[in-house]
């Protein structure tokens, strides 16, 4: 997984599926917030999110920060559909 940030975009390449990655994110995201209050976060390829990944984005929205998580892979959409987090997480499809 790589990732790289520009102002309050994030774009995360590969899979999302190890504790290394999380911390990756969630320290990229504490950069961020502490100057934007709306994060967008841009999954070009990944299939997976891990539960911890997406605890740490819910915990953001319960404390008043937007977020906002582009997809590319309709797997992965399903899935934070399944979940009903399509809503609370402003998930939106892409084309990679």
């Amino acid at each position: 997984m790589t990732i790289s940030s520009s102002h309050n975009n994030i774009k995360i390449f590969g899979n999302i599926k190890s504790i290394s990655n999380y911390h990756l994110i969630t320290e990229e995201i504490d950069v961020i917030k502490k100057e934007f209050s709306d994060i967008k976060i841009h999954l070009f390829d990944s299939i997976s999110i891990t539960s911890s990944v997406i605890g740490y984005l819910c915990k953001l929205t319960s404390s008043g920060c937007n977020v906002e998580l582009y997809i590319a892979n309709d797997g992965l959409y399903d899935l934070l559909d399944d979940l009903n987090l399509v809503q609370t997480l402003n998930v939106q499809r892409i084309t990679s």
